[in-house]
Parts: C-alpha cells; structure tokens; sequence
C-alpha cells in the first residue's frame, strides 16, 4: 500500500527534486525508502491542494453547483450546515498515495453530524485491520461508520460521521478538515501494513 506506492513514486523521480507531504516524508525516512543524495522539500499542508479539483454538488441530484477555486477551502465547514442540500468532493493527486482517489463531505442534517464518503482501494483481507483502526479512534458508542466491501469495484466504501473522530474539530475550515482527513487516512492506511 503507502510503501509500495511511495516506493514507486520516489523511483520515478530518482535523481530528481522530490516533493513529498508531512507524512510521506516522516514515512520514506522511517522506512529507508530515500536516498542519502535525494533532494527532498516537504509540501506545507496549506499547500496540499493546490492543485485539486474541488466542486459543489445538490445532494438529491447530483448536479453540478459550481467549481470552486483553492479560496473556498477557507470557508468555514458550518458552509455545509447553512446549506444542507450541498456535498463537495475534492479529488487530489494526494490521495493517490492513501488508496483513495477522492473524497465527498457533507452535513447530514439526520443524523447533525459531518461526514466524510470515499472510497479505499484496499483488499478485501484488509478488513479487519481497517475497523480495527477505525474502533481505536471513533466513538462507536455515539454513532457508527460505515464500511463496506463492493466487490464489483474491489474497494472499500467508506461513509464516516467526522464529530465522532477523536481530535476532529467543528470550528475547522473545510481544508482542515481536509487536511485532517488526509492525516487520518494515512495513518490508518499505514496502520493495515503493520
């Protein structure tokens, strides 16, 4: 999973300037996976999603409400709370490293939480080390998530009420939550290679 595509990125850049984020940098070293010789720069995290692809859809429909620019990702989450029929998604060559090509955020006004929707590209075998992570750091007393293995598309669906995260925060923007999450992931990625 993270070795194996980390292992693969740095390779094809052998040689070259590598960009890597906090967390693939703090990984490549633990794990011996650079070079003595490589010249590396850590990309800040207000940095993350310089390039992503980040657009506002209506819930009920699907329809495209706009496509938003690096700005928007100041806003405030409560965005999502004031305008209940809205998700957005926001698709990251980030991600990439995590399994996941993207990831939808919402507020559900049934169950008054935020909630996150992605799907991870991991092997069915890897179910238990993923709900086993996912027990560790949720309040399963106060919600569930939801994790589900589609066969047809050889990953796992993910649908998580984010209050119920230890460490989430509320009064985030949306790219904290974003960068929150992608800190989430990786660590709990990284934790089904152990």
């Amino acid at each position: 999973m993270i070795k194996k595509k980390l292992t693969q990125k740095i390779t094809e850049i052998a040689g070259e300037h590598i960009s890597l984020t906090k967390e693939e940098h703090d990984y490549a070293l633990t794990n011996e996976l650079l070079s003595e010789t490589a010249s590396i720069s850590v990309i800040e995290s207000d940095k993350l999603f310089e390039n992503a692809i980040i657009e506002r859809f209506v819930k009920e429909t699907e329809e495209l409400i706009s496509k938003e620019s690096n700005a928007f990702l100041k806003t405030p989450i409560t965005h999502f709370k004031e305008k209940m029929n809205e998700f957005m998604y926001l698709e990251t060559p980030h991600f990439e490293t995590l399994s996941v090509d993207a990831i939808a955020f919402e507020y559900d006004e049934v169950f008054e939480v935020y909630t996150a929707m992605f799907g991870l590209s991991l092997q069915k075998k890897y179910g238990d080390a993923v709900k086993a992570y996912l027990n560790e750091h949720f309040d399963g007393k106060a919600m569930n998530y939801s994790v589900m293995f589609s066969a047809g598309d050889g990953l796992w669906e993910v649908n998580l009420p984010l209050n119920y995260i230890d460490d989430f925060d509320t009064n985030y923007t949306i790219e904290e939550t974003y960068q929150f999450l992608y800190r989430f992931l990786f660590s709990l990625v990284a934790s089904t290679e152990n």
